[in-house]
């Protein structure tokens, strides 16, 4: 089918759709850069939508295509910058949130709080925190209860090291203490059912970097 498209005329008989990437990790820092936001939490405000939500679109590669089409419109910057980082991106002024100038009711950051039970998430709320009991340098972090502890959690993009990570292992999440060894594969620390496994076993769905341990 021929098509006057922008004075020209196009052939869209024989051609294939334009693939969208896979994720939505760089998009939503783009996005991010647009409004010249420099948190994701600056856009989660923005957008109206909960921490949760951010990170299943960086984590799970659901393409933040509504987010797209909304800073397009409130920012002019380019779909084909947005979508795949192809151009320039638009120069926009940076707003650093001041927090001693906002009203004390927001003084808090709402984080998505999750729960573990057996392997399996069994409840996710939103709870607002302190910012000053969360790590500078953070980018979406979120609360994971597992036992007698609750666990500060961070997006990480990279190859892992050593550390502890929020994992999933043939459907079975939990958090676990784990080494890097050559030939790619890691140590699983777990006691005397410690083990290891292929890298690419593992499935990373975030970084451990804080830890409040109840005492019983």
């Amino acid at each position: 089918m021929i098509q006057n498209w922008k004075g020209q005329q196009q052939d869209f008989t024989n051609r294939k759709s334009i693939q969208l990437p896979h994720g939505g990790k760089d998009p939503i820092e783009r996005i991010c850069a647009a409004y010249g936001f420099t948190s994701r939490q600056a856009l989660c405000r923005h957008l109206d939508v909960s921490q949760s939500t951010m990170a299943n679109r960086v984590t799970r590669g659901n393409f933040p295509a509504d987010w797209v089409l909304i800073c397009a419109m409130e920012t002019g910057a380019s779909l084909d910058w947005l979508v795949f980082g192809r151009g320039e991106a638009p120069k926009m002024e940076t707003h650093i949130e001041n927090t001693n100038e906002m009203p004390q009711a927001q003084k808090t950051l709402q984080l998505s709080y999750l729960t573990i039970q057996n392997g399996v998430v069994k409840n996710q709320k939103q709870i607002d925190v302190a910012p000053e009991l969360i790590p500078t340098g953070t980018t979406s972090p979120r609360l994971v209860g597992l036992d007698s502890a609750i666990w500060i959690v961070d997006d990480f993009a990279g190859e892992l090291v050593d550390g502890f990570w929020l994992t999933e292992m043939d459907g079975v999440i939990s958090i676990r203490e784990m080494y890097r060894l050559p030939g790619g594969r890691v140590r699983v620390e777990n006691g005397k059912a410690s083990f290891e496994c292929n890298a690419a076993d593992v499935k990373i769905l975030g970084k451990a970097i804080g830890k409040t341990e109840f005492m019983e």
